[in-house]
């Protein structure tokens, strides 16, 4: 019975594992032996895989080994020849990885990864040429290959030589299909040419070369939004406007719910001067995306560039008021409100802050209309109010130069010296281009306000780390326009000793500071000085009109170099030539060099110019007694 139900157990086949095969019965000692050639595959394999793990774990040497060692079983496979030249880099084995390269393609002169993984790791240490030499030979042995192509025309551009690239890529188009690829890359370097491009003859050339190549991808590639999009771009920049126009269209029949592609169609059609469309496309974007801050903008800027501010004005309002924490539609809003009224707007960036309350840049905007209506304590407590929002715990918000400078600007007209020595500071810490706008803004105020800044830039002198030139030759400057002119000259003698004893500052002493030093040290009556300083502007800028005019008086009024005078005043009249001070100038040359008659038909064009000049008048009055006329 236990045999009969064994047998049956058998014969139903039981779920037990089965056993080890037989080592008698046609089992492990019975299976055929694998082949040389597959058990040095089988090996190789193996040790491919320890390498690879080896590998991961940051263990190079021993990846190194096991490469070695499967590379000896498989000395023809390439992934595992790269594999192993990549760890020898990776241990700094530089030197070895070459030579394993090497010579892996002397015995696969074919193989193009090996070519480039070589032209890679030249391309790594600097050896272009050689680099350049190995993708030609890639393109040679791999003509219908698009990598050897990109590799080599990359290899060039990245070299500055775009006109060998582009060649590069045209070759290759003849030999490789398909051929998108390299199209793709023909169009990044002619707009790399457009942009280096050194005129707009040449950009459009470039321009259009790109065109043609962007036709083409899109025709490979129909669907690619991005290469359809490059395409429409550039129709506009060449203002080819319908052209432009089907290519967003076909965009927007691709991804009709794409608002980028509808703004652009909009800002085509304003191209076109059809505003009427234009809007119409935006306005069913605002229909289908309710609250659209972007599009709601954008429909107040085609509105206001077609001269309807009734709108521009509305659609400015909806994008203010759909904003979370973008100020730039209220401040849009409120610059075209300023041009009709400034409490208009001032009250609209009121409101403005009450659904941003602290918004740094809508207080500074306040700040500066408020500035602008010399309403300058308001301006300050604003600009205060911006500094603290700027400096909160939390705040990403990073102040401009500009806002330092209108500070410094506000305090400066409250006559709050150190406050507008310290914004300036900052400003100028940030950009030192803002002292010179701080000076301009000083030489054309008000003399109070010169004054004021005089004493600001004093302070600003006092606070600064180091002693920095530029800070004396614009205070001699203002002291200069206000008629002190023996202090304007001591700051301009301070500023000399500074660049003096740091050259690095030597181009703070330009033409404009030696011209007004020359001119400080005539009005105090040291001329020899005078004249070291216009020569010394003269040099630095030989076309400098006004020193050339001011140096060849001098010498004309002392009756003294007068050949030099002459020349100086011709080289000034050619750059200026209805100057009357210039003309009077050469009158008086000709006079002191005994030339009255040409002297006088001088001087009277010079009358002409500049009717009752006591100077000019003087000069002709002297010229006709000589003459006896």
């Amino acid at each position: 019975m236990a045999l009969g139900l064994t047998l049956l157990g058998a014969a139903a086949g039981c779920r037990s594992m089965p056993g080890p095969p037989s080592l008698l019965d046609g089992g492990l000692v019975s299976s055929p032996p694998l082949p040389p050639e597959g058990e040095a595959a089988a090996m190789a394999h193996a040790l491919f895989s320890i390498g690879i793990h080896h590998e991961l774990a940051d263990e190079y040497t021993e990846a190194y080994e096991a490469y070695r060692r499967a590379a000896e079983f498989d000395p023809d496979s390439e992934p595992l020849a790269l594999r192993l030249a990549s760890s020898l880099v990776l241990q700094r084995r530089t030197e070895e990885a070459l030579r394993t390269v090497e010579a892996f393609i002397e015995r696969r002169p074919a193989s193009e990864n090996a070519l480039l993984w070589l032209a890679t790791f030249y391309g790594t240490v600097g050896e272009q040429e050689r680099v350049l030499d190995l993708y030609r030979r890639v393109t040679r042995q791999f003509p219908d290959q698009a990598m050897g192509w990109l590799q080599l025309a990359g290899a060039l551009a990245r070299s500055d030589r775009l006109d060998e690239a582009v060649d590069v890529l045209r070759e290759g188009l003849t030999h490789v299909s398909p051929d998108t690829d390299l199209r793709q890359e023909l169009v990044r370097l002619h707009l790399l040419q457009m942009r280096n491009a050194p005129d707009e003859a040449r950009r459009a050339e470039q321009r259009r070369q790109a065109i043609e190549q962007l036709r083409r991808v899109a025709g490979d590639l129909p669907g690619d939004s991005d290469t359809l999009f490059a395409l429409g771009d550039l129709l506009v920049e060449e203002e080819q406007l319908a052209d432009a126009i089907r290519v967003y269209e076909q965009i927007d029949r691709l991804h009709p719910a794409d608002a980028q592609v509808k703004q652009r169609l909009a800002r085509t059609f304003l191209a076109m001067d059809d505003p009427d469309k234009a809007a119409a496309i935006l306005e069913e974007l605002a229909r289908e995306q309710p609250g659209p801050v972007n599009t709601a903008y954008y429909l107040g800027e085609i509105y206001l560039q077609a001269g309807d501010t009734a709108n521009a004005l509305r659609f400015f309002r909806t994008a203010a008021e759909n904003a979370v924490d973008d100020p730039s539609a209220w401040l849009r809003l409120a610059a075209l409100q300023s041009e009709t009224s400034d409490e208009v707007a001032v009250a609209t960036l009121r409101e403005a802050l009450d659904a941003m309350p602290g918004n740094a840049k809508l207080l500074e905007v306040l700040a500066l209309v408020r500035l602008n209506q010399r309403r300058y304590s308001l301006a300050a407590d604003l600009f205060a109010q911006a500094w603290k929002s700027l400096t909160a715990e939390g705040s990403e918000a990073v102040p401009s130069n500009l806002f330092f400078y209108h500070y410094a600007t506000t305090c400066t007209h409250l006559r709050r010296t150190q406050e507008a020595a310290e914004w300036l500071q900052r400003a100028v810490e940030l950009d030192p281009e803002m002292l010179d706008l701080y000076m301009q803004r000083s030489l054309t105020a008000t003399s109070r306000f010169r004054q004021t800044a005089a004493r600001v830039l004093r302070a600003l002198a006092a606070r600064v780390s180091s002693p920095m030139a530029a800070i004396h030759v614009h205070l001699g400057t203002l002291l200069l326009a206000e008629e002190q002119t023996s202090r304007a000259i001591r700051e301009f003698d301070r500023a000399v000793t500074i660049v003096r004893r740091d050259p690095l500052q030597s181009a703070t002493l330009t033409p404009r500071f030696f011209f007004w030093y020359g001119v400080a040290l005539d009005q105090d009556g040291q001329t020899d000085r005078a004249v070291e300083m216009f020569e010394s502007c003269i040099r630095l800028d030989p076309d400098y009109a006004d020193a050339l005019n001011y140096l060849a008086y001098l010498w004309a009024v002392r009756a003294i170099r007068l050949d030099e005078a002459l020349r100086h005043i011709q080289t000034a009249l050619s750059l200026d030539p209805g100057n009357a001070a210039y003309i009077d100038t050469l009158g008086w040359i000709y006079h002191q060099m005994g030339r009255y008659e040409e002297a006088l038909d001088v001087l009277e064009r010079a009358d002409q110019l500049r009717p009752d000049d006591p100077e000019i008048l003087d000069h002709l009055e002297k010229t006709r007694e000589k003459l006896g006329r």
